[in-house]
Formats: structure tokens, C-alpha cells, sequence
């Protein structure tokens, strides 16, 4: 897939703002970066997938409209569009964080774009944030999974043994430090079975799906055997 650049999206006004300087510096480069406008484009990005969803899909309830929206604004989904937009080539980061590989870094990256949706709310308003946000989204929003496959593995897992009425699974999580590098293991203790089963991930959340994952595949074979 060829990339984009995304100041194709934007207006000279905003590629020649002071703001959008602001929404690609990282922290490590300056006091002045992008982190308030990431707190502020976060807001507006949730504010405009809520309102497409709400639209789009007047038959699903809460649960499955916030499951849409999760799927579509987490960092994954965010650092693919930002990636694909080739926004890591135009972030500005200090020394050590460009020379440790931070233009890749999946967090820096999703955190300009949330920036720079900030920015194009307060340069241009609510109407320009919301075309900006439907364009950049629009492959995400048209291939959304159904509302069953967007359940995690931590939700299903919930799901099946509250159904059979048994107690929720217990998570335990640490953190690893390794030479710098910050990872995360959790298990994921079923104790009406003796299940205990581990997960690693960058960060908590994926260590908490990948053991509740594996849990799952346990408890699914242990019921279908009961059937």
C-alpha cells in the first residue's frame, strides 16, 4: 500500500501554524509539544466517531456502539492510519528518543495524530475536525467487524463463565524491566478450574488479552467436553 502524506488533508493554515509545529514535537524535543494538543485531539476524535456511530447504527446499545468506538480510536487503529499517512517521518523528537527508533514508536506516532485533530478543531473548527477525521478513517469506519468479533477475548472470557454462573477470572499483572525495555506479564487464574494461564505484552492491556486469551481456549474446550 503506497503512502499518503497528510498535509494533503490540510489546509495552508494549518501546515503553517505554530500549532501544528506544536502537534508533531514530542516531548523529548521540546516543553513545548504536542501532549496537550493529544489530550485535547483525543476528546475531539472520541466526540466524532461517537457521533458517526450514533448516526450509523441506530440498532446497537451502548455496549456495542462503545465497542465500535474503542476499536476505531485505539492506538493500534491510530498508529496504522498515522503510519500510513507517514506521519512518523515528520515528528520531531530529541536526540536519544530519534536515535532509539521513536519515529517507528507506535505511541509517539498515534499520539501527533490525536494532535493534529486537536489542531485542526481550534485553526478551523468543529465541521473541518470532523471531514478531517472522516477522511483519514473513512477504511476503518466501512470495515468495521461485526459486533461479536469486536468483543475481547477479556469480555468473552467474562461472558462464558458468568453464564454458567462461576466467579470472574482473577488477573495478576507485573511490569518487566529489562535493560530499559518496559514489558508486561500477566496470568489469568481460573480457580473453579485450576486454569492459570500467562500473557506478555508491551503493555498491560495486551498482557491481560493474551492470558485471558489463552484462558478462554481452556475453558471453551473444557465446556464443549460437558456438553
Amino acid at each position: 500500500m503506497n503512502k499518503s502524506d497528510i498535509e494533503k488533508l490540510l489546509s495552508k493554515e494549518i501546515i503553517n501554524s505554530k500549532l501544528y509545529k506544536d502537534s508533531l514535537t514530542h516531548r523529548s524535543a521540546s516543553s513545548k509539544n504536542n501532549e496537550r494538543l493529544e489530550f485535547f485531539g483525543d476528546s475531539v476524535l472520541g466526540f466524532v466517531i461517537a457521533e458517526y456511530l450514533y448516526k450509523n447504527y441506530p440498532n446497537d446499545d451502548e455496549g456495542a456502539l462503545s465497542r465500535k468506538r474503542s476499536y476505531l480510536v485505539r492506538k493500534e487503529s491510530l498508529y496504522k492510519i498515522a503510519k500510513f499517512h507517514n506521519l512518523g517521518d515528520k515528528v520531531i523528537l530529541g536526540d536519544g528518543e530519534r536515535k532509539s527508533g521513536g519515529h517507528r514508536r507506535e505511541s509517539i506516532i498515534a499520539d501527533a495524530l490525536e494532535a493534529i485533530i486537536g489542531v485542526v478543531y481550534l485553526v478551523e473548527g468543529i465541521d473541518s475536525a470532523t471531514k478531517f477525521v472522516h477522511n483519514v478513517f473513512k477504511d476503518s469506519m466501512s470495515s468495521l467487524p461485526n459486533n461479536d468479533d469486536l468483543k475481547d477475548s477479556k469480555t468473552k472470557l467474562q461472558e462464558i463463565l458468568q453464564s454458567h454462573n462461576y466467579d470472574l477470572p482473577d488477573y495478576d499483572t507485573t511490569e518487566i524491566n529489562l535493560n530499559n525495555n518496559i514489558s508486561f506479564k500477566t496470568s489469568c487464574s481460573i480457580k473453579v478450574y485450576n486454569i492459570c494461564e500467562e500473557g506478555l505484552g508491551s503493555n498491560k492491556r495486551k498482557s491481560q488479552q493474551e492470558a485471558a486469551s489463552k484462558a478462554l481456549n481452556k475453558i471453551s474446550e473444557i465446556f464443549k467436553k460437558d456438553e
